[in-house]
């Protein structure tokens, strides 16, 4: 285990910055998230970590070491990656044990890690086989199996779920979970996906264009959004922007006045998440037409469009694969029958809004 240290490294080809000044203090045992759409350099800063890529500048230091220019082998961390990267040739017990073998690593050595790595990931009846006789899930296991024997002071992480189904991803990510709590090893996981990131990071950082948008737990990034980035990619389904204006700490939202922080004067983005909408009256209410009903079962996706004076600007997408336009979305739990064209009594707290400068994109307190 290590506290790793991450200072101002940047990456650069010729005119290009994938990364910008990035900085970053991971406790001894943390589980640290990162997060942003492709492209933003998440997967980039994992591999300086790893000694995988050169930094343009900056500095890593790993256990109070100064690794930044140090080859991957002298690091002392493991690696997952996304494609399990496994012998075809090998058994399962010979890829777990591959890394230490070419380390020159006693025989009894291996042999008792890797039972020890088999027992922890439940893999015990399959060290005989080979991988092409495994399942997507026990490769991935076995991936995490050669990773757990070396002992590594940390673990970096790349993507280590995204060629499996969406139920095995769900059972993985337990696993995962799981195996962090009982080894306590420092760990790095980077992924597209913020499901995946609020459900397993002691702490989430978000990305894009190669810079920092937010680094905070899953709950505090989920209910104060440094900015609307932050706010758009948090959350599924994405939460919903409205313009406004505001004056005197009010404001005017589905024809109703609402208060808005002191902070907040003239023109304003308004964020309301969908789980905060509810069906009935309420503090305040509003009626609304749905244009689309997606039935979930005890919950229910209510869409439907914006006032004309709240329609957000076009440029404005809840996140980047967003095309709602001016279309929000309600998540309605044990709503009972609700039709498409047929009015529907709607409301929400206003005290769950979240307010944010259009001009800047950050939230306004």
């Amino acid at each position: 285990m290590a506290r790793i240290v991450i200072d101002q490294v940047r990456k650069s080809y010729g005119a290009l910055h994938v990364l910008k000044d990035f900085s970053l203090d991971i406790a001894d045992g943390e589980f640290v998230v990162l997060v942003g759409p492709s492209g933003c350099g998440k997967s980039t800063m994992l591999k300086i970590l790893a000694g995988l890529e050169e930094a343009s500048g900056g500095t890593i230091r790993i256990g109070g070491r100064d690794v930044t220019d140090l080859a991957p082998g002298d690091r002392d961390i493991a690696m997952v990656f996304q494609n399990y990267a496994l012998y075809p040739h090998l058994t399962v017990a010979a890829n777990m044990g591959f890394g230490l073998k070419m380390r020159g690593t006693p025989a009894d050595v291996i042999t008792r890690r890797v039972q020890e790595a088999a027992r922890i990931l439940d893999v015990e009846h399959l060290l005989e086989r080979r991988p092409r006789q495994l399942s997507g899930g026990q490769r991935q296991r076995v991936a995490l199996g050669r990773a757990i024997v070396r002992e590594p002071a940390a673990f970096l992480m790349d993507e280590p779920l995204s060629n499996l189904d969406a139920k095995l991803r769900v059972h993985m990510r337990a696993e995962i979970g799981a195996l962090h709590q009982r080894l306590g090893v420092t760990t790095i996981y980077v992924t597209h996906d913020q499901i995946e990131a609020m459900t397993m990071a002691n702490r989430i950082v978000i990305m894009k264009d190669g810079e920092i948008q937010q680094i905070a737990d899953p709950e505090t990034m989920f209910e104060r959004p440094a900015n609307l980035f932050v706010a758009g990619f948090i959350g599924s389904p994405g939460m919903n922007f409205l313009s406004a204006r505001a004056q005197g700490g009010t404001t005017r939202l589905f024809g109703e006045a609402v208060p808005v922080p002191p902070g907040a004067d003239g023109d304003v983005t308004i964020g309301l998440r969908p789980e905060h909408i509810e069906a009935g009256p309420g503090a305040v209410t509003f009626m609304a037409r749905p244009s689309l009903v997606e039935s979930l079962g005890s919950e229910k996706y209510i869409y439907f469009e914006a006032p004309d004076d709240n329609r957000p600007p076009g440029f404005l997408k809840q996140s980047e694969e967003d095309q709602r336009g001016s279309r929000l979305i309600a998540r309605l739990v044990n709503a009972g029958p609700v039709r498409i064209g047929e009015n529907v009594t709607l409301s929400f707290d206003p005290a769950r809004l979240h307010v944010f400068d259009p001009a800047t994109g950050k939230a306004i307190r």
